[in-house]
């Protein structure tokens, strides 16, 4: 009787870790899901402002006049850009705060730091983030702060 009791204890743990093997590949697999899940949709959003700027004629001429800077800005195209770059920043900090949660890659997440840097070198972009950069969470702020501070 004791020998069949050991039996199945052995076999009862032999169980229980397996069940944790398996639970730890299914849990492996649903962040490499969610990873590729956030990237893709990520991806989407960056698809979409690109398609804003070659489908719509107005936004893409909003986008070159900001380029220029403020002051050959007519109203329209002022407030075009303000939502637009509004959009964009709020892609960041979401792209941000994937990155945070590791749902992204640091070197992923460097090269868009890298293209980050490059769009807020323009003065219209600078200056509509130091207007508006209350509306974001306080670690993504000081993020595109320190960018905006090192132009």
């Amino acid at each position: 009787m004791r020998h069949i009791d050991n039996w199945m204890n052995a076999a009862a743990s032999i169980g229980v870790l397996l069940g944790i093997v398996f639970l730890g590949m299914e849990i492996r697999q649903n962040t490499e899901m969610m990873r590729s899940q956030a990237r893709d949709a990520i991806t989407e959003k960056q698809m979409m402002f690109s398609e804003w700027v070659t489908t719509e004629p107005d936004m893409a001429t909003a986008l070159v006049a900001a380029n220029q800077g403020t002051d050959s800005m007519t109203p329209d195209q002022f407030m075009m850009f303000a939502y637009f770059m509004a959009g964009v920043w709020r892609e960041w900090e979401n792209s941000y705060y994937q990155y945070q949660q590791g749902l992204f890659q640091g070197n992923e997440f460097q090269a868009r730091m890298r293209r980050w840097r490059s769009q807020m070198q323009m003065p219209a972009a600078a200056s509509q983030w130091r207007a508006t950069r209350e509306w974001y969470a306080p670690d993504f702020r000081a993020e595109v702060d320190a960018i905006v501070a090192a132009q």
